[in-house]
């Protein structure tokens, strides 16, 4: 949580940054607070700077930039390789990780709403390291087999690219009506989508190989999302 905390700042502090070319277009920028909860007990916090911009032309059609600071908590959980007959997985009683990544994003606005989506392109990710356990039974062992049935050294993958198509990385999208309430604040509801990755290793961080010789694992969630929103240029 305390790394959560320090993303939180960051992206404050880079609403500071001034919004260029309005003289050839109508820019915003605005923060969302907020997050994604729920009926397991999984929540996902998050704030997103994000600035947006759209053409003269087409007012109502805007494309953004901006930089998200997440996290993401949950009980007991399996995570999956990405191949293997049958597929692999570890079993979890926890998972967590604090993240920060760049985000894209398109939105449609209307009056006082803006509807959009948003995914993360690059980010980091950081997490408590997390024992879990590679339950395994078969007759035709791998390269994985001393690690069968052995409680395994696990850590959240650190550097993480476009996780909304590309498996075992961290990220979040999201799909969302954006309401301004006042010139000041508004609220945004709507779907979050995630991926939660770890990956194994030692004690001493050498590589430690399930079967397929994959190291990695993971899982998508998918959850309603809240958030205050406060408008910095609107």
């Amino acid at each position: 949580m305390k790394l959560f905390y320090v993303f939180a700042i960051l992206a404050a502090a880079l609403s500071t940054i001034n919004v260029y070319g309005q003289t050839q277009s109508e820019a915003s920028a605005v923060i969302d607070v907020g997050t994604g909860f729920s009926d397991d007990k999984s929540f996902a916090p998050s704030v997103l700077y994000y600035e947006q911009i759209s053409l003269n032309r087409l007012p109502w059609l805007r494309f953004g930039l901006g930089i998200r600071a997440w996290g993401y908590y949950a009980d007991r959980t399996n995570l999956y390789t990405k191949t293997g007959s049958p597929q692999d997985y570890l079993e979890y009683r926890k998972v967590s990780a604090n993240g920060l990544s760049f985000v894209v994003g398109a939105n449609l606005r209307f009056w006082k709403i803006d509807l959009g989506v948003n995914t993360d392109l690059i980010g980091a990710a950081f997490g408590s390291k997390r024992k879990a356990f590679y339950e395994k039974i078969t007759t035709t062992p791998g390269v994985g087999a001393p690690n069968y049935n052995q409680w395994l050294s696990t850590s959240p993958v650190i550097f993480n690219a476009v996780p909304l198509f590309l498996e075992n990385y961290n990220g979040q999208s999201e799909a969302y009506a954006r309401i301004y309430l006042t010139r000041g604040i508004g609220v945004k509801i709507g779907y979050l989508y995630g991926h939660i990755a770890y990956r194994t290793h030692d004690a001493v961080d050498n590589k430690v190989f399930l079967d397929n010789r994959q190291r990695r694992v993971s899982q998508n969630y998918g959850m309603p999302y809240a958030a205050l929103s406060f408008p910095l240029l609107h």
